[in-house]
């Protein structure tokens, strides 16, 4: 069932990749003193991007299951080398590519046309909009290497460049993490290339051959110190990347940093989507490719969730840095999204997928506020804002919908994915559900002290703090309707992405 039938023969998965780059290649065209022009350039990609986006999403057909793609692009491309252009889309890439679009539409709206080398901060934030689609739909894993390498580059700069405060260390310990993890995920995609060949005398990076002959055998490690899974070592190669991007713990030190020092259109971007491709790695690769070492290493790792769970809330309990603040928020709520992809069963599984939609319209939002309020008290620290919702009623009550979806209230898409992932984490991991249902409870305490020591405390301060402007009333428009909309149809998500989920060969049946 889809909601109407896309015209065939024209590659809608290409053109999203390519909307971008050709907005960027015309932003580059045009005089860096035409800054309206850019801006409009920009706005107009972003939003030819949303429209194809949500085209794609109407025309899927729900319910196709056994792990088939819509919408597939395959050509050769470099034959010699078993490498091809391979596209396609299903219920694990879909509604994250919506959120791509979406997040990176508001990023380019919330840009300000007056910041310094404004052309080349345009050009970049659409190259990297390009690179993450890519990501999304790419099934070749050389393919998908590449997107994954081309997202860092942008966002190296964003940071470095256009950031804040050390921004520069910032952006330099975000390159290291990032390389690294890259490095091992390339040998593991090597690795998983070569064995396919031993297997089948075929070499090819194609996703869809690689599952349908998963890796086996043992490893004699040197020194007659034993023997390791040949699954295990590469769920670990390819778990390194992803790990680092979401971030796990103890891989999340380079997060606050970045997270602090970027541009609030770039951390939009930064914590609302590029966090989520390393939960969707986890679930395209890891737990397809490597269904055994998944079952065996996925209490290891849910044990990690959960630690991240209670040392972002905790963390950000401790902030006077609204960004900050908000920052290890996003890292805590990360962690219920990898709680539910370990727990390795139905429910987990579609929880962290629609956790994965609702997290990034919420930290968006929540970073949009903390630079609104920024933008009028001219400050982030908590200590010295009280009271704004006496002079900002319209903006106290946004605001406080956004604070009710972050803390898990029932009605507003917090409450959808975390139920969800509770439940299959309780029926896969009864102790670490019991130690997220505290994380929960940490949630709700820093974010309405957040809410109501900003908004609700008086006297006012500062007391010349100003009303909701249109413009950002508009750009926060769609992530509260989505809020509102996920949460009373929370049924939705799980239905359009069930038969896709039950065909990973992880779940056990």
């Amino acid at each position: 069932m889809s909601w109407y039938t896309l015209p065939t023969g024209v590659p809608w998965l290409t053109l999203v990749v390519v909307i971008p780059l050709a907005g960027a290649l015309l932003v580059a065209l045009t005089p860096g003193v035409a800054r309206s022009v850019i801006k409009q350039l920009g706005v107009l990609s972003a939003g030819l991007s949303m429209l194809l986006a949500v085209a794609v999403i109407g025309g899927f057909q729900h319910g196709v299951g056994n792990l088939h793609f819509q919408f597939e692009e395959s050509l050769r491309w470099i034959p010699s080398a078993g490498i091809s252009y391979h596209l396609g889309v299903d219920g694990l890439s879909l509604f994250l590519l919506g959120l791509n679009a979406l997040l990176f539409l508001i990023a380019v709206l919330v840009t300000d046309p007056e910041m310094p080398r404004f052309k080349q901060f345009m050009l970049l934030l659409l190259i990297l909009e390009a690179a993450t689609a890519g990501i999304m739909l790419s099934l070749d894993l050389i393919l998908f290497y590449v997107f994954w390498e081309a997202m860092l580059v942008p966002l190296y700069f964003l940071i470095g460049v256009w950031g804040e405060g050390q921004r520069i260390y910032a952006a330099f310990k975000f390159l290291i993490y990032t390389v690294l993890g890259s490095f091992a995920m390339l040998i593991a995609i090597l690795a998983v290339a070569a064995i396919n060949f031993s297997q089948t005398g075929q070499l090819s990076f194609d996703w869809a051959q690689l599952i349908q002959h998963p890796a086996s055998g043992m490893w004699h490690l040197p020194l007659g110190l034993g023997t390791l899974g040949i699954q295990q070592l590469l769920f670990l190669g390819f778990a390194l990347a992803f790990a680092i991007k979401m971030p796990l713990f103890p891989l999340h030190t380079w997060l606050p940093a970045a997270y602090t020092a970027s541009p609030i259109p770039v951390v939009i971007v930064l914590a609302g989507l590029v966090s989520k491709l390393g939960a969707y790695g986890f679930l395209r690769f890891n737990l397809a490719l490597f269904p055994d070492a998944a079952h065996s290493l996925g209490p290891l790792l849910a044990v990690l969730a959960v630690i991240g769970i209670l040392y972002g809330a905790f963390m950000a309990l401790v902030q006077t840095d609204l960004k900050r603040l908000v920052a290890y928020a996003s890292m805590s709520h990360l962690g219920f999204i990898g709680l539910g992809i370990f727990a390795g069963n139905l429910l987990g599984i579609e929880g962290s997928l629609v956790q994965m939609i609702n997290h990034g319209v919420i930290i968006a939002a929540l970073f949009l506020v903390v630079g609104m309020i920024e933008r009028r008290a001219g400050t982030r620290d908590r200590a010295q804002l009280r009271g704004l919702g006496a002079t900002a009623p319209l903006f106290a009550a946004l605001f406080l919908v956004v604070s009710l979806a972050a803390l898990g209230l029932p009605g507003l898409n917090g409450f959808v994915g975390e139920f969800l992932i509770m439940l299959g984490a309780w029926t896969a991991f009864v102790p670490l559900a019991v130690a997220a249902g505290i994380g929960v409870i940490l949630a709700a305490w820093y974010v309405l002290r957040f809410y109501q020591g900003s908004m609700q405390e008086a006297p006012p301060e500062p007391t010349t703090f100003g009303e909701v402007r249109p413009i950002d009333g508009g750009v926060l428009a769609p992530l509260l309707a989505l809020m509102v909309l996920i949460g009373v149809t929370p049924g939705f998500f799980p239905a359009a992405v069930e038969a896709t989920v039950k065909a990973l060969p992880v779940i056990v049946r």
